[in-house]
């Protein structure tokens, strides 16, 4: 994981530490509040923590709390309140505690209490009162927007807003800010300027150089670790440009473009670190929530991890979000196949075929959910149904004409199996699967020229076609009777798949057709040595054939 503890970051403390301890918490919130970086977020919470912890009794620690706690999600905006409460009670004359009661009553809904916080803070603030004036301006027009209309209240609004625009130039935390944060501004546009030119000139070197100084010196590394990230993607070096995103998000691990940087790059040049690009996206996830997309990639990632549950589980959540998405379904659909839940498979399926978002697309989803019934259900009629909904969304696609042919023929329909091949082959005539397909429902149909003239198509198409081979030498011994031509495939088919029991099994069978004893025991036995490993056949089938050789009648 790329998270650093807070705890090897910040010293441990004792009583005498206390103004240390505040003086880096404000600069920690100061930083956080112009660069809304997480790290420092979580720095300022443990100072102003540990300051709490040695003195409980100093107001400005428990609205700065209260800020900072319901930033990050961590306390509600009644608890936040009653922090704020607790400021006062300590400190009744502080015009911030009363600011940061008025923003999480304002938060809470509740404006007219909101307003009397922001009016008691401007008065304790006197001429320092920049920010509650703005902030009570714009208070009073987003409750006007809310309400019936009032002119007074509307020009009171304006008022407010119009003088605390002003008096910033009266306000010393307003001037500080703007000064820090201008000071940063320039540090680091010095900087850049200065890498860009070393770019520009070629001296790459040096660019990195200046950016890794830059980042030491103004804080900001996951600006520049990122900027050389950047730099070594370009001169082709993924290695050493992920580990400068890697440290550049060790001090930001809320930003969402770092971390897609990351990903993106192990995903084109190291495909295989799974876990890293699961952590990637996991933690885009956090930022993101409400992303559906995210949690889709994700669940494809599992898929290639053969996480199947993590997968079942990204896809599930990437619906919630976006219930209506066809893909995602899809998807579920897929991943619960792999676990085997067929039922479950069929219903997203069914999902994303009322869904269509593109019929080509949708036609290939319901030849998938064909297969389904097909191979596993063994549901022809189903099938069948599934694989013509797939032609009628899609008339070219031409798998599915192959899917509905060997629906029918496992179906014993073969004069429509032959027909959904011919109107296959009217698509492409140059798939060799298809005219063996062809040859055997031929075969089965007792129509033995022309499913030699078929299987002779396959075999022209793809001359290494070892099932097209032995399908035409079981023709030729068992049809038309020729077992010298059956022998002559056989032989083709072995050579072209070695460890092919059935057409071992098959030349046996020639062999003994053509009153070759010793040819036929070999081949039967070659065929019973290596069914072992391929359990093609009923070895019993091809012992009996054996036995049968020197059996005496």
């Amino acid at each position: 994981m790329l998270k650093e503890t807070l705890k090897s970051q910040i010293p441990v403390f004792s009583g005498a530490d206390i103004n240390h301890i505040l003086d880096l918490a404000q600069k920690s919130h100061e930083n956080y509040l112009i660069r809304s970086n997480q790290n420092d977020l979580d720095k300022a919470l443990v100072y102003y923590l540990e300051a709490m912890k040695i003195n409980p009794s100093i107001p400005h620690v428990y609205y700065k709390l209260a800020s900072l706690l319901w930033e990050k999600g961590d306390i509600d905006l009644t608890s936040a309140i009653q922090k704020c409460r607790k400021a006062i009670e300590l400190d009744p004359k502080s015009a911030n505690a009363r600011l940061y009661l008025g923003y999480f009553l304002k938060a809470s809904g509740n404006y007219n209490e909101a307003e009397k916080a922001f009016k008691t803070s401007i008065r304790l603030a006197g001429f320092r009162s920049s920010k509650p004036r703005i902030t009570l301006g714009l208070t009073i027009i987003q409750r006007l927007q809310q309400s019936d209309f009032n002119l007074i209240d509307f020009i009171k609004g304006i008022h407010y807003f119009a003088t605390g625009v002003i008096m910033a130039t009266y306000d010393y935390d307003v001037i500080r800010m703007f000064y820090k944060s201008s000071a940063e501004d320039f540090s680091i546009f010095k900087y850049r300027f200065k890498a860009g030119f070393h770019k520009k000139t070629g001296n790459f070197a040096k660019t990195v150089e200046t950016y890794e100084k830059a980042a030491l010196r103004t804080g900001r590394k996951d600006l520049f670790y990122s900027k050389i990230g950047d730099l070594l993607v370009e001169l082709q070096n993924p290695q050493k440009a992920a580990d400068f995103y890697r440290k550049a998000l060790l001090t930001a691990e809320d930003d969402i473009v770092l971390w897609a940087k990351l990903a993106e790059l192990l995903q084109n040049f190291d495909k295989n670190n799974h876990e890293e690009i699961i952590d990637c996206f996991n933690q885009i996830a956090k930022l993101e929530p409400l992303n559906s997309n995210l949690f889709y990639e994700l669940g494809h990632l599992y898929l290639r991890k053969e996480d199947k549950f993590s997968a079942v589980n990204a896809f599930k959540r990437a619906i919630e979000i976006e219930p209506h998405n066809a893909f995602y379904h899809n998807s579920l659909a897929y991943a619960l196949v792999q676990l085997q839940d067929y039922d479950g498979a069929i219903s997203e399926y069914q999902k994303a075929i009322r869904l269509n978002p593109d019929s080509e697309w949708t036609s290939i989803v319901s030849q998938a959910l064909g297969a389904i019934y097909h191979q596993v259900k063994d549901n022809m009629d189903a099938a069948i149904v599934a694989y013509q909904t797939a032609i009628v969304l899609d008339p070219n696609n031409i798998d599915a004409f192959i899917a509905l042919g060997e629906s029918y023929q496992d179906r014993n329909d073969l004069d429509n199996a032959v027909d959904c091949y011919c109107n296959a082959v009217k698509l492409d005539p140059n798939i060799p699967k298809l005219y063996c397909n062809l040859g055997l429902t031929l075969w089965e149909k007792g129509c033995i020229e022309e499913s030699i003239i078929a299987y002779h198509k396959a075999i022209s198409l793809n001359p290494k076609y070892e099932i097209a081979f032995n399908n035409l030498g079981v023709v030729y011994l068992d049809g038309s009777n020729s077992p010298e031509e059956a022998v002559v495939m056989f032989t083709q088919a072995i050579k072209n798949n070695p460890n092919y029991a059935l057409a071992y099994y098959n030349k046996g069978r020639s062999y003994q057709a053509l009153k070759n004893k010793a040819g036929a025991a070999k081949y039967y036995q070659m065929a019973i040595d290596i069914n072992k490993l391929t359990d093609e056949i009923d070895e019993n089938e091809i012992q009996d054939r054996l036995y049968s050789l020197f059996s005496v009648v």
